[in-house]
């Protein structure tokens, strides 16, 4: 590995650190007021005005309110879903039907996800929507997850036509993040201010 990439290497890592620890520091209210617009733009949403199948996961530690986003889905009629994470082979996840009689369990990461011995697995190639989890993004689309490339393998699965769109605060934007060979561009992030849409669908 040459030292320009592994540089880099620890930028990201450091990067990843401190948007993570800035997460983990802002108030209930503040999410929560952050949320509440974010929610607002995905009622108006023109690919979310008919029923569809939406991939989504349950936030946590100061991430954008997806609890109360998969609830409102729900209820305007989409098909929901969210990640369980492969117990034994690391990297790996599946979606399962979230509805409101689903029991939810803690994953390995303290995560609550549906309990696969009883929920319907919804395969890679019928989600039409996927709210993608995000640490940092830039102006084209490039994502920084958080580093476990869950979600690199699984936006690899889904079908090109299927809408991959980050929910973010605004300074979650790192305008000097690179492009990896790995990454699956987002077609739209939505933050309190902005609505970014990377490509034209």
């Amino acid at each position: 590995m040459s030292d320009e990439v592994s540089a880099y290497k620890e930028w990201r890592r450091i990067k990843r650190a401190q948007i993570i620890a800035h997460r983990r520091e802002l108030s209930e209210v503040e999410v929560q007021l952050s949320s509440a617009v974010i929610q607002e733009e995905l009622l108006r949403h023109p690919a979310l005005q008919q029923p569809r199948i939406i991939a989504s996961y349950m936030s946590f530690a100061g991430e954008i309110d997806t609890v109360s986003i998969n609830h409102m889905l729900r209820d305007m009629g989409h098909s929901m879903a969210l990640p369980v994470v492969h117990p034994q082979e690391k990297g790996l996840m599946e979606f399962y039907h979230y509805d409101s009689d689903s029991e939810l369990i803690r994953n390995s990461f303290k995560i609550l996800e549906p309990d696969s011995r009883t929920a319907r697995q919804v395969m890679p190639e019928e989600i039409e929507v996927m709210l993608v989890p995000l640490v940092g993004f830039n102006k084209k689309g490039d994502r920084l997850g958080m580093g476990g490339g869950y979600y690199d393998r699984m936006l690899k699965r889904i079908r090109p036509q299927c809408l991959k769109l980050g929910l973010a605060h605004d300074f979650q934007l790192v305008e000097d993040l690179e492009s990896q060979e790995w990454d699956m561009p987002l077609d739209e992030v939505i933050t309190p201010s902005h609505f970014y849409r990377f490509t034209t669908r």
